[in-house]
């Protein structure tokens, strides 16, 4: 084992959309500058190309062994798990999901400690690595692109389909640019009447929330209660159409669930702390109302 501290950055092989990376060159830089050697996996997939580590100071090769911690984003095969190191990525097992158990076992017989992204939290057990306002940008550019599919094998062509995947742009500005573009066409020749109103809820109000949210209101867009957005769909036929603008809502949890006992109003703490005394409203009260659910809330 190598007497000086060195890190290792996995290639990502999970599958082929899979372009993150656990550490940015400019963090490999910092890591470097006090001594730590790293040692990065080529990658063609990878968002930030091999040279930009190289520049920051890394060592570029496939052979990892010499690395006392190894790093990534997505689960690690078992095949490539080294005995003895300490391993750091997203594993998927906290919840013992059935698929992860057997490199769970491996990771156990090969005495391996593994820090899981999902199991790092604050004083207060809050996770201090999880989705944010990123996950809210690539979800909501993701979404609009997949509307514009599933409503053109619906019969509709709109101007939905011409936002690419997030993966497709290199920076986040020119995925909004693409947005805004979709958003003027879209108020140029609107949508087709069959769809209106075109309603879009986004459950809670955090950080993804607020990423998906941000991306949203780059379109023509009118946002309303839930209460305001039932009434809308309710007077649909009678009420003036207005085909250039989309409908959006934010919905949280007592909008979606009602105590069990009629006599009682919604309580947050008392619903976190005893959700059995609590039952689901979401799908009579708000489903009918509904083109599309942005879901930016944890489910479990």
């Amino acid at each position: 084992m190598s007497k000086v501290p060195c890190l290792g950055i996995r290639r990502e092989d999970k599958n082929r959309w899979e372009r993150r990376a656990p550490l940015a060159p400019s963090h490999v830089a910092l890591l470097v500058k006090r001594g730590i050697k790293v040692i990065v996996q080529p990658s063609t997939l990878r968002t930030y190309p091999d040279k930009a580590y190289y520049d920051a100071g890394a060592v570029i090769q496939d052979d990892l062994t010499e690395a006392n911690t190894i790093v990534g984003v997505k689960e690690v095969p078992s095949s490539l798990l080294f005995p003895d190191k300490t391993y750091l990525f997203f594993s998927h097992t906290i919840k013992a999901q059935p698929y992860n158990m057997p490199m769970l076992y491996d990771i156990m017989q090969k005495n391996i400690r593994l820090i899981d992204y999902e199991r790092i939290t604050d004083q207060h057990g809050r996770r201090l690595v999880r989705f944010g306002r990123f996950a809210g940008y690539a979800g909501m550019i993701d979404m609009l692109h997949a509307l514009g599919d599933r409503l053109l094998a619906k019969g509709f062509s709109t101007p939905f389909l011409h936002v690419a995947y997030s993966y497709c742009y290199s920076q986040l500005e020119n995925a909004k640019d693409a947005v805004r573009s979709m958003g003027e066409e879209l108020a140029q020749i609107g949508i087709p009447k069959a769809l209106y109103p075109m309603t879009f809820v986004f459950t809670s109000e955090g950080a993804v929330a607020q990423g998906a949210l941000e991306i949203f209101k780059l379109l023509p867009h009118k946002m309303v209660t839930p209460e305001q957005l039932i009434e809308l769909v309710k007077n649909k036929d009678t009420a003036e159409a207005d085909l250039n603008v989309l409908y959006g809502c934010v919905v949280q949890a007592a909008d979606m669930v009602s105590p069990n006992d009629p006599t009682k109003k919604f309580d947050k703490t008392e619903y976190y702390q005893h959700p059995e005394r609590y039952h689901s409203t979401f799908c009579d009260r708000l489903g009918k109302c509904i083109s599309v659910i942005i879901n930016c809330m944890y489910w479990d």
